[in-house]
């Protein structure tokens, strides 16, 4: 038996996969769920130029997803490399990557959206009289055109998507109503940021229902109009717009373990946008409203967000701060090259990044009058009292401080497990001693 199993895998000699192989490997990577998809056509229509962007589903998605643009079309010289895997106009070569400025750039998007779905478009470009309907097989390849009118503008329809997987097709539909929910989220980060764009989404239960808009911007001018037509005028009252400031407190910089050398003189980042006062009835129970956009770009930041959450934290322990923050630095700091939704990204000086905000966000709270309250997690807490820094923690914790024969242990203890720095403590010193 050994030597017939040694056969066998020696007749099983290393070979290149077949295209089609390929392709459906690949795609599935790309296209993993609802909001994926979704997601990437938004972009596609984004980087078009559009103004108006709808976006109908029938079934939460599991029958049809359909989304169209005014955006500028395609030309008909380019309908054969719309589904040409990494097919794309956005790059050249390689080094293009670090000045892209586009949402989409990799060219994997229609044709992945093929091996998955049954896809077909219908596009006019300016430079045309009328407009083309294309339906492709799932290998990408074009098996009919038709004419059709349409204004300028691009609409791409998928149906039944994930068909071609059959265990992540049944896991899609057994989950449908939570996969939609995610999309709602994702459709949401995209209203707030596109200013001067129209963004609707609609549902249709089935083709003999009438639609129902789940979320629309509206024509708006500002972040701020978008907050409002997406979460109401009421959100906006509670929200305050971010300021950032400048770090130079030694103190600050000492205890996020960075030397003065480490500030540049001119900060690569510029942030705006808002986020929840931290007064009672602001604020959400769980962080389910927080948006970050690096370059006006949707991207997942873990760190950033458990910055913006601790900060918050320090004012008002019982809520999640609702936030929308786009940060603005140059294209060459950022490599959004990560995963193939781009929503994972690596910041250079992330760590200046981190600090610049928790600085920024202390600052307009105490700005505010909103002071910081004691925990039970041995976290010492700052905040501004008669233009003098204190550190706050329990009473009983500063009594023993202030009643120690030995307060340079007590100092060290402080320094330790709190990350104080030796001038703050020395404040410390004269106000509890």
């Amino acid at each position: 038996p050994g030597l017939v199993d040694y056969y066998q895998r020696a007749k099983m000699a290393l070979r290149a996969l077949d295209a089609t192989s390929v392709h459906r490997l690949c795609s599935s990577q790309v296209i993993v769920s609802l909001q994926t998809a979704v997601k990437e056509l938004i972009e596609n229509s984004l980087d078009a130029g559009a103004t108006r962007i709808d976006i109908c589903l029938r079934n939460y998605g599991s029958e049809v997803i359909e989304v169209s643009d005014n955006g500028t079309g395609v030309e008909p010289s380019n309908f054969e490399g719309l589904t040409t895997r990494h097919g794309t106009s956005k790059l050249r070569d390689f080094s293009d990557l670090t000045t892209v400025s586009t949402l989409g750039f990799r060219g994997e998007a229609l044709s992945s959206l093929c091996a998955l779905s049954q896809l077909s478009l219908m596009t006019r470009h300016k430079s045309q009289t009328h407009a083309t309907k294309i339906e492709f097989d799932n290998e990408g390849k074009i098996v009919k055109q038709t004419h059709i009118a349409r204004e300028v503008g691009t609409t791409v329809t998928l149906e039944k998507v994930f068909y071609s997987l059959p265990v992540r097709h049944r896991e899609f539909l057994n989950n449908l109503k939570k996969e939609y929910g995610k999309l709602t989220q994702i459709l949401q980060g995209y209203c707030l940021i596109s200013v001067g764009v129209r963004i609707t989404c609609t549902h249709q239960s089935s083709h003999k229902v009438r639609k129902q808009t789940v979320l629309s911007n509206g024509p708006s001018q500002s972040v701020k109009d978008n907050i409002a037509c997406v979460f109401g005028a009421k959100e906006v009252g509670h929200l305050a717009e971010l300021e950032q400031r400048t770090v130079y407190d030694l103190d600050a910089l000492e205890s996020e373990g960075m030397a003065v050398m480490e500030i540049p003189e001119t900060w690569p980042f510029r942030l705006s946008g808002y986020i929840s006062k931290c007064e009672r009835g602001c604020g959400r129970a769980s962080p389910d409203r927080q948006y970050y956009y690096i370059n006006q770009r949707p991207v997942d930041l873990a760190k950033l967000s458990k910055t913006v959450n601790d900060v918050y934290h320090l004012f008002n322990k019982q809520r999640f701060p609702v936030i929308v923050m786009d940060i603005e630095t140059e294209r060459d700091r950022v490599d959004v090259n990560l995963t193939p939704d781009k929503r994972e990204v690596v910041i250079q000086q992330e760590k200046l990044l981190l600090l610049l905000v928790k600085y920024s966000l202390l600052k307009l709270f105490e700005k505010n009058n909103h002071t910081a309250v004691p925990t039970s997690s041995q976290q010492t807490l700052i905040r501004v009292d008669d233009g003098v820094e204190k550190g706050v923690s329990s009473g009983m914790l500063w009594k023993r401080f202030a009643s120690s024969r030995d307060k340079r242990i007590w100092g060290v203890f402080l320094i330790e497990e709190f990350s104080l720095s030796h001038a703050v403590l020395k404040q410390f010193e004269s106000i509890y001693t």
